[in-house]
């Protein structure tokens, strides 16, 4: 029951303090509004199927692609998003604590016992206004842990474009690779038509059998089966790359046929080289630095804590940490999460340094193939072939052998164009693992402490 005498007064001051309150505005999701949106995202120029990659200047290489994903990938935005979230937590973190302001009604309540009746004496001794002190090093600590916080979530989204870079370049390689194999498919299409054609002339002529015939229209069909695989392929390669670049699947980006290859950056560096700059430059290793660095600031704030907390006003207030044991136990659970992080960090060296060497290994090995598909193995099938359709003319050699070398022509054209896919990818694999493909340096995480919040 409110006193007679309480001051009207003090209902307004109430009033005036909740009126900067915001008001809570509802945000639904609309699934099928969602999908429209982004059926919407679209390559920025539209491009035909008949475009040359070498004359239009639309076409685009794994950079623009990389560019235009870092815009455009919904995977993205959700690490976009957090930024919004630490930078909000960061402000949090530097806020003082709010003042208390209370009413104690026990002087009024013994007035009315003692006198029958309650003053306005009674009634504003009632008042109180108190202000929490932070604990010494408190809200450093706070502010601290929350500005490192905010730059794991800024590493963490460099981790992610980083990674989303290197599946572009790669699947770049897969998809340029895929349309060489096609074509080149096409034209040993043509060619295997075309010894189809001779032998069937060579049968009605009489100097080829109907089994002949059919061998070549056999070989014919095999080379047809290997060119519908070759535009299923494409067809994987292109959807890929779509769902990498946030695209609708069925969206035609005309790739630039000539990129410079990743290798050229590659040559003459040594594992362990590749190794040591990876530490300085992947962004993985400095978000879980930072997230290191967060975690001994929160140690640093449990320790505060475990001294009382002060309040002064109208009086003094002493809260004591008594059933919290003056923080032990979060200064435990702190420092355990802190060395769990430590263990993570020697973890994520290990395996980086076991990626890179992998990777190191992978793409020599892709270079040695290559080389030799290039250097032995295409030219000497294609030279066999061309022998032997003189020599077949000649009487030299059967229909069988001249079907096992154009095979073999076939397989050789195709292990090229695959080997230079491999080794591709091997290249671009290695250049990302080793801390390549970044659209942002990474401070060195020796020098980060300088620069910490």
């Amino acid at each position: 029951m409110k006193p007679k005498n309480f001051p009207a007064h003090a209902v307004w001051v109430a009033a005036a303090l909740t009126t900067g309150c915001a008001t809570y505005h509802p945000a639904p999701l609309e699934p099928f509004q969602v999908l429209a949106d982004l059926e919407a995202i679209q390559w920025p120029t539209t491009q035909t199927d008949t475009a040359s990659t070498e004359t239009d200047p639309t076409a685009a290489g794994p950079r623009e692609l990389a560019a235009f994903a870092l815009d455009s990938n919904p995977d993205l935005f959700v690490l976009r998003a957090n930024l919004g979230i630490q930078d909000a937590l960061l402000i949090e973190a530097g806020l003082l604590p709010d003042p208390e302001i209370g009413w104690d009604a026990m002087d009024v309540v013994a007035s009315q016992i003692v006198d029958g009746s309650a003053s306005s004496l009674e009634t504003l001794s009632g008042f109180g206004l108190m202000f929490p002190l932070l604990r010494p090093g408190e809200r450093d600590a706070r502010l601290a842990a929350a500005g490192w916080h905010l730059e794991e979530a800024k590493l963490l989204l460099l981790t992610a474009e980083w990674e989303l870079t290197r599946e572009i370049h790669v699947a770049f390689a897969e998809a340029r690779g895929a349309e060489t194999l096609l074509t080149q498919t096409q034209e040993l299409t043509d060619f295997a038509r075309s010894t189809f054609e001779y032998f069937k002339r060579a049968r009605e002529a009489g100097a080829a059998t109907a089994i002949q015939a059919n061998l070549a229209l056999g070989e014919l069909h095999a080379i047809r089966l290997d060119r519908l695989r070759a535009e299923s392929r494409l067809q994987q390669a292109q959807q890929s790359l779509n769902g990498l670049l946030g695209l609708p699947p069925d969206t035609r980006v005309l790739l630039r046929s000539t990129e410079p290859p990743a290798a050229e950056s590659l040559h003459g560096q040594s594992l362990e080289e590749l190794t040591r700059g990876a530490l300085a430059a992947r962004p993985d290793l400095g978000a879980l630095l930072a997230s290191y660095q967060a975690a001994e600031e929160e140690v640093r704030l449990a320790v505060s804590k475990q001294y009382p907390m002060l309040s002064i006003g109208t009086g003094i207030n002493l809260s004591l940490p008594i059933f919290s044991k003056f923080g032990g136990p979060a200064i435990r659970t702190a420092t355990a999460k802190r060395d769990r992080l430590a263990r993570a960090f020697t973890a994520a060296v290990h395996r980086a340094r076991r990626e890179i060497a992998s990777s190191f290994a992978l793409w020599q090995a892709a270079e040695n193939e290559l080389e030799l598909v290039e250097l032995e193995l295409l030219p000497n099938a294609e030279s066999n072939l061309a022998l032997s359709r003189q020599a077949f003319e000649a009487g030299e050699v059967t229909l069988l052998e001249t079907i096992a070398l154009q095979r073999a022509l076939v397989v050789a054209r195709t292990r090229h164009t695959e080997a230079g896919i491999e080794q591709s990818k091997r290249a671009w694999t290695l250049l990302a693992h080793s801390g390549g493909l970044l659209h942002t340096n990474i401070i060195n995480p020796t020098t980060q402490e300088e620069d910490s919040p």
